[in-house]
């Protein structure tokens, strides 16, 4: 898994301190969800980014409030990281996503955004090769509700209405979430996204410097270029090689595991000391990829025979074990 900035997670426990309905320390919690406290000490410290989505869903258990992620995105003020310097100096949104997308690799490498345009509307997607949704959404929400937070900050609240999309079906939570970040807040979407209205990539940003960008990218290239060389993990291998593989046949561990030159007793034991299993990563490929091919329009029972299912029903039942709801209703969803 790859390994992310702890300093949104030194922020979640900045915010989670002054919850009172906190019934264990912040770091106990970090103790529960695979780290400690020492882990995250420091401006250079890193942690896996399993461990970091572990902290967001434990959190919110803790506290039994599902609106902790979202506070704690919306909880981030003023500048701290360089990203944050050369959003602020960026002429545009969307030379800022532009921008956001090459340097924001260096807090988090997994984190990929997208702008997705119609004539009516902009969306920008916030997605991820490694952390399903699905299976922590709690942690999407958390980076979601930040960028929407930034985005308000980098333009003094006057780009225009913002509008949050989610894939749950969790109405009340939903509501509860408008509420909190004073906009509307939209379930049984086919992704997480901010809606924005037309045309908003070209909004100037008021705090629009050319000469500090110039600077800032400079120094931005060159710490890109100073990063060490990560390996990839071995949950980063079989995510690629499964990638490669579908759609079609859905592999089998055995065969995985022959592929990477191993045993699948010892693939089994390297991924749970990642915190993560074969059927985990399977699952999670699976799920984005059926959701890519609905989104782009495919039909369910073509979508079935492509991943590899039995028949139609088959990935009905496996669709909604991923995700709460129907393929069907998901692709009626999807824009």
């Amino acid at each position: 898994m790859p390994r992310v900035s702890a300093s949104r997670l030194q922020h979640v426990g900045r915010i989670f301190a002054q919850e009172p309905a906190s019934r264990v320390s912040f770091p106990e919690l970090l103790k529960m969800a695979g780290t400690s406290a020492e882990a995250i000490e420091g401006p250079d410290a890193r942690v896996e980014l399993l461990h970091e989505a572990g902290v967001i869903e434990t959190a919110c258990h803790a506290l039994e409030d599902k609106t902790f992620a979202a506070r704690v995105g919306l909880g981030a003020r003023g500048p701290g990281t360089l990203v944050t310097y050369i959003v602020r100096a960026s002429e545009t949104i969307g030379s800022a996503i532009t921008l956001t997308q090459r340097f924001y690799a260096m807090i988090d490498p997994d984190l990929k955004l997208d702008v997705i345009e119609h004539s009516d509307a902009q969306w920008i997607t916030l997605d991820s090769n490694v952390i399903p949704a699905h299976q922590y959404p709690r942690h999407r929400e958390m980076l979601l509700f930040g960028l929407y937070n930034r985005i308000q900050q980098f333009t003094s609240g006057e780009l225009g209405p913002i509008s949050i999309e989610l894939e749950t079906d969790d109405i009340d939570h939903c509501a509860l979430l408008s509420t909190l970040a004073e906009c509307d807040v939209e379930g049984f979407k086919s992704s997480y996204a901010l809606r924005l209205p037309p045309n908003s990539t070209s909004f100037p940003i008021p705090t629009a410097d050319p000469v500090l960008l110039g600077h800032l990218h400079k120094h931005g290239e060159e710490q890109l270029k100073s990063q060490p060389d990560t390996l990839k993990s071995l949950s980063d291998k079989i995510v690629d090689l499964l990638g490669k593989r579908l759609p079609g046949p859905i592999p089998h561990g055995d065969e995985i595991a022959g592929v990477l030159g191993l045993t699948r007793r010892t693939m089994t034991r390297h991924l749970s000391a990642e915190g993560t299993s074969f059927k985990a990563l399977l699952d999670g490929v699976l799920c984005d990829l059926s959701k890519r091919m609905l989104r782009a329009g495919e039909g369910v029972a073509r979508v079935a025979f492509m991943l590899g299912f039995a028949d139609q029903a088959a990935f009905s039942v496996a669709f909604k074990r991923w995700t709460g709801g129907t393929p069907a209703r998901f692709r009626r969803a999807g824009r």
